[in-house]
Order: C-alpha cells, then structure tokens, then sequence
C-alpha cells in the first residue's frame, strides 16, 4: 500500500510538471506574437517617415517648390538605402512661373515595400499619372 502512495504521487508531480511545461509554452508563443507586431509597428512607422517628406509636394507645384522637392530627393538618396529614382525636369531646366506636377510610384516588393521609389514630374497642370511619364531623369549626383 505504502509503494502504491508514492506512486500516486510521483504521478501527479509528473501531471503538474506537464501542466507547467505547458503553460510556459504558451507564454513563450504569446511573447512571440506581441514581438511581431511591435516589429511591424516599426516598420510602418519607417515607411510613413520616409514618404512624408515628399507627400507634401504631390500634385501641382510651381517650379520653385518642385526646385525644393528636388533637393529633398537629393538629401534622402544620399542617406537612405531606399532605392529612389526622379523623373522629369530638375535644378535650373524648372522655371520658378511654370506649374508641374509631382506624383509617386510605390515599391509594391521587398524589404522597401510601401516606401516611394520614384519622384516623377511633369511640365504642366494637367494631373499625370504614377505610370511615369517626363523627360529625363536625374542621377540624383
């Protein structure tokens, strides 16, 4: 009777080693979620810090703003690792009188998706499209 008592007991204390092992298991998988989505939440926050800079150009400008966007563009490729391109006339060929619009193409792939890879202007008001129309295009040197 007394070996079937310790049996017993080194029964439960395995079911309860069990139960624990469990729980610490499942904490572990929660931690794992929530580090996830702070991770994403970075990201997101990177994305819409890059493209903040340029968003307040989009549309019609005159020359002198787009001469400012321009050197934006200059500034974020000399210090980001995002790939960016500019399309369309830049320094002196913009006329400070003239109206141009500015619009953007997105990475849609990769570790840059969301983030805006290409500045496209062109001569005119007649709101382009992202499908990149322009003269030119400037090596950002």
């Amino acid at each position: 009777m007394e070996n079937a008592s310790k049996a017993l007991i080194i029964a439960g204390a395995i079911l309860i080693s069990i139960l624990l092992i469990s729980v610490g298991v499942m904490v572990m998988n929660s931690a794992g979620d929530v580090t996830g989505q702070a991770g994403e939440s970075m990201q997101s926050a990177a994305i819409q810090s890059f493209n903040a800079d340029f968003l307040n150009y989009e549309g019609v400008q005159k020359g002198s703003s787009v001469r400012s966007l321009y050197q934006v563009y200059i500034g974020k490729k000399g210090s980001s690792e995002a790939p960016l391109e500019w399309s369309g006339p830049y320094g002196s060929s913009l006329k400070s009188t003239k109206n141009y619009t500015v619009d953007f193409n997105y990475n849609t792939e990769g570790d840059y998706n969301g983030y805006i890879c290409k500045i496209i202007v062109t001569e005119g008001s007649t709101g382009g499209t992202t499908g990149g129309a322009g003269g030119g295009t400037a090596s950002g040197t």
